[in-house]
């Protein structure tokens, strides 16, 4: 059954109530439906060593990953999460890393093992489905084909699809209005900080997952990154939504 995050019994009763009204669900893509720090990683490698610098290890690498292939070509370059390269060692850098990731996106990418299982449960139900990552979209959706998740999918949204990407509120308001729905009627199922932040902005039911990049522990100790729920595996949450389904339909 899905973990909930230190919540207390009304907590319980309010997210039992919510679970009825939910009319879809939107995932992260890194470190929630693939583990993609294999590629991303030996992309970095290569570019350092393009631009004659040492390797990372993928651990690092793996730590600068969230907030779209710009930031972290800035964080590889200098080793540094909050320090940003020059423009031009940038630039130069960028275009070397695109050209090589978007050659070798899946050669070792994977989606977690209980991905696909929990996507087509959920689909079972009839809920539509999106991604929202801040991967460049053209790449989110070439990676999404290439792992066979594709057509899971209603809609997919990158983070150069609207004028913001997480942790802004505004792609998960955009996939709701979309689909027609009110963004309180949706989920938003991620590894990291950014996902929840932009799930509460929203107004959407957050779900963290405990098996991606991010500390799930760790965020979970502080009130503006804490998940609603954590879960350990995608079909957690068809196993909660399925019971709600089964009284609506009995209700028709």
């Amino acid at each position: 059954m899905l973990k909930y995050a230190s919540l207390s019994f009304t907590s319980k009763h309010i997210m039992t109530a919510a679970i009825e009204h939910v009319q879809a669900a939107a995932f992260d893509l890194d470190g929630t439906l693939c583990d993609s720090v294999p590629d991303l990683a030996a992309a970095a490698e290569a570019m350092r060593e393009y631009l004659g610098m040492e390797p990372l290890p993928a651990k690092t690498v793996e730590s600068y990953v969230g907030d779209g292939i710009g930031k972290l070509v800035h964080r590889v370059i200098t080793n540094d999460r909050n320090q940003e390269a020059a423009p031009d060692l940038w630039e130069k850098g960028f275009v070397f890393y695109m050209k090589y990731y978007r050659d070798h996106l899946s050669d070792f990418t994977h989606p977690y093992p209980e991905t696909e299982a929990g996507l087509a449960l959920l689909k079972s139900l009839g809920i539509p489905l999106v991604v929202i990552t801040n991967k460049n979209e053209i790449l989110a959706v070439e990676l999404l084909k290439q792992l066979g998740l594709a057509d899971y999918f209603s809609l997919i949204l990158g983070g150069d699809s609207l004028p913001e990407k997480k942790p802004s509120p505004l792609p998960l308001q955009h996939a709701a209005e979309v689909l027609g729905i009110d963004p309180a009627n949706m989920i938003m199922v991620g590894d990291s900080r950014n996902d929840i932040i932009a799930a509460k902005a929203a107004g959407c039911l957050s779900v963290g997952v405990t098996f991606g990049y991010g500390d799930m522990a760790e965020l979970s100790k502080h009130e503006a990154t804490r998940p609603d729920w954590t879960i350990g595996s995608l079909p957690e949450i068809y196993e909660n939504l399925r019971p709600q389904r089964e009284e609506k339909e009995k209700a028709v």
